[in-house]
């Protein structure tokens, strides 16, 4: 039987399996170290620190009622505008609040003058602007057919009259499934689309009958992922109230 070789110093082999262990802890360091200096998650153009550094955050605000209130004096008010307010409570920050359109409140966060706007956003809304970066969909909000006659099925609701809001656009989608959208809610009126989280206001029963979604977000500018993670992280804290916060506000 041949002897087998020793491997020479420095030809290639196996080697010492403590200087590849060594090898291996250092690497590992080293990549920490890395991880460090980019300070995952990390904002491209320092918005946490900033507002943290200059004690206020600028709001972009968008009328929506209930989500956001414009009053004809003070401050915004409605869900969003309330949970912006406790929101820089927790940071110890102030807000200056800007009234804008909706597009022009999105528009807005790539110049970097804007670090929160809120407004009944839609993911699919913020998504279409340039540098807008929609938040988690913190509520999920179903457009309902509800009614004052428990266990009322779909069909119940052909050709009869439907109260919509006039601030809802549900009236084509009640006409799909064989409604008659009106705009009044009186005494003698069965059926309502309304979203889900307003029936019990009107102590109405939800139908199987779903007219529409809509998943709610608020918006900062694209790359600033810190501030992002840490209005998510308040907003996730918070979800169990925003039905109680919606019904408050509800007329």
């Amino acid at each position: 039987m041949t002897p087998r070789k020793a491997t020479p110093h420095g030809a290639k082999g196996v080697g010492n399996p403590l200087n590849f262990t060594t090898a291996m802890l250092l690497a590992g360091v080293s990549l920490l170290a890395a991880c460090d200096d980019l300070r995952f998650p990390r904002d491209v153009e320092g918005t946490l620190e900033t507002v943290l550094s200059d004690q206020e955050m600028t709001v972009a605000v968008s009328e929506n009622p209930p989500w956001v209130v414009l009053p004809d004096s003070g401050p915004p008010q409605g869900v969003e505008a309330d949970l912006a307010r406790a929101f820089a409570e927790e940071l110890g920050v102030a807000i200056e609040w800007k009234p804008l359109g909706a597009f022009a409140a999105l528009e807005g966060l790539e110049k970097g003058d804007i670090d929160l706007a809120i407004g009944s956003f839609a993911r699919k809304d913020v998504t279409k602007v340039k540098g807008a970066a929609p938040s988690y969909t913190y509520f999920e909000e179903a457009f309902v057919i509800g009614s004052r006659t428990p266990n009322a099925r779909p069909h119940d609701i052909e050709d009869q009259q439907v109260f919509v809001p006039p601030h809802l656009p549900l009236a084509a989608l009640v006409a799909e499934e064989g409604g008659i959208p009106v705009d009044q809610w009186t005494e003698d009126q069965t059926l309502a689309a309304l979203p889900h989280w307003q029936l019990a206001v009107k102590d109405l029963a939800a139908t199987e009958t779903t007219l529409d979604r809509a998943e709610h977000v608020v918006a900062v500018q694209q790359g600033e992922n810190a501030w992002l993670m840490k209005i998510e992280d308040f907003f996730r804290r918070e979800a169990g109230t925003i039905g109680a916060r919606l019904r408050a506000y509800a007329p």
